[in-house]
């Protein structure tokens, strides 16, 4: 007889955002019968998985004795893991029914969004990694109210360790086997190797000389408080130095990186060009436009056609590498995708960030060899 599963956490997550989507529009919100008969609905869920019981040991502590006292049902308890991580990824704005989507800027990037999700994708919807933290501040709310008292648990790694998401490992083992599901497995030993990492660090958070440990949120801080003239400046820097970078590692590393800035505040044409001169007299063109938006406002085909328009045509010395802080349209992606006359590079945010942190562009390595924020380098980038 074939035992009973849960469809993978990976295909609920993916079919919550997808509910979402499709609800967004209510103007009370989103009820809870509403968004489950949605979630039911693209899930196929049977009455035999609704069925699906697991004994959570919090509510055996206050059990008589009585086995039924301790179950609690699997699939509302995934459901309720689910909500969560829509709150953390910022899909909707309330842990509680009736659900409020989050339309704008951090619901944007979740529109083209619709496949499993795995330990591997799971940057694309949340890339700071929010749901980690969601996740340790809903696990030491649990022990708050069971038999854990704070003194022993927040401050002792190895009663951490012991202690932490038993609800969720009961509940992964009842839905998934022995095995459990692999995204959930995931966010649980990466929510713990964070907690852990804090809890044995917290005391070097902050280092001296206003040194602190970075985050992307921290880099991003950082580049939305530049003008549009001063990103400009950090786009060539950032182009310029993954050069230099990728040149030095190479076997013949003698090229001639130069850049030079050509925009006006305001001007809709190129701001920047970088040039390489290589060894055997090769040389390659970089030609640079870069927007400073905010998430949401995502750069369409338009804005590529016009940035194409000013610059040569493809060949192999002459690329075009249009900078956003925000991300490009799917018909954008597309666009670049197909066009065949230009060299065209897009750089979204998450793109940006990774360059940066790659190269260490406006971040420094200090002691141990932790990223921390380069105030100097900002600071220059402000007299621009």
């Amino acid at each position: 007889m074939t035992q009973t599963t849960m469809p993978p956490f990976g295909d609920i997550f993916n079919a919550g955002i997808q509910t979402v989507k499709q609800l967004c529009n209510r103007s009370n919100g989103i009820t809870s019968h509403a968004f489950h008969k949605k979630l039911d609905e693209l899930l196929s869920i049977t009455d035999k998985q609704k069925e699906m019981c697991f004994i959570n040991p919090e509510l055996a502590i206050y059990a008589d004795g009585e086995e039924d006292e301790m179950l609690d049902e699997c699939y509302s308890s995934l459901t309720d893991l689910l909500v969560l991580c829509l709150v953390a990824i910022g899909a909707v704005k309330s842990e509680v029914f009736k659900l409020e989507p989050n339309v704008g800027q951090t619901f944007a990037h979740l529109i083209p969004f619709d496949k499993t999700i795995t330990p591997d994708n799971l940057i694309e919807i949340d890339p700071f990694g929010k749901i980690y933290f969601w996740m340790a501040g809903d696990n030491f709310f649990h022990y708050h109210h069971a038999d854990v008292p704070s003194s022993t648990y927040e401050a002792n790694l190895d009663r951490f360790d012991a202690k932490s998401f038993r609800v969720l490992k009961a509940l992964n083992k009842a839905s998934y086997g022995v095995e459990g599901d692999s995204l959930i497995n995931h966010l649980i030993k990466e929510t713990m190797r964070r907690t852990s990492v804090f809890m044995n660090n917290y005391a070097d958070v902050i280092t001296a000389n206003d040194h602190v440990k970075v985050t992307p949120e921290m880099i991003l801080h950082e580049i939305y408080q530049l003008t549009p003239l001063q990103f400009e400046y950090l786009c060539l820097k950032v182009v310029e130095t993954s050069l230099k970078r990728e040149d030095d590692s190479s076997d013949t590393p003698n090229s001639i990186i130069k850049s030079k800035h050509t925009g006006q505040t305001n001007d809709g044409g190129i701001d920047g060009i970088v040039t390489q001169q290589c060894a055997d007299g090769e040389e390659h063109t970089y030609y640079i436009q870069a927007k400073q938006y905010q998430e949401g406002n995502n750069i369409s085909n338009s804005a590529l056609r016009n940035f194409v328009g000013g610059y040569p045509p493809k060949n192999q010395h002459h690329h075009g590498i249009f900078i956003t802080t925000s991300d490009f349209t799917r018909n954008a992606q597309k666009y670049a995708d197909e066009l065949d006359s230009h060299s065209l590079i897009l750089v979204n945010q998450m793109a940006l960030l990774d360059l940066m942190i790659e190269h260490e562009i406006g971040l420094e390595k200090i002691q141990t060899e932790t990223l921390v924020m380069d105030k100097q380098f900002f600071k220059q980038i402000r007299k621009k």
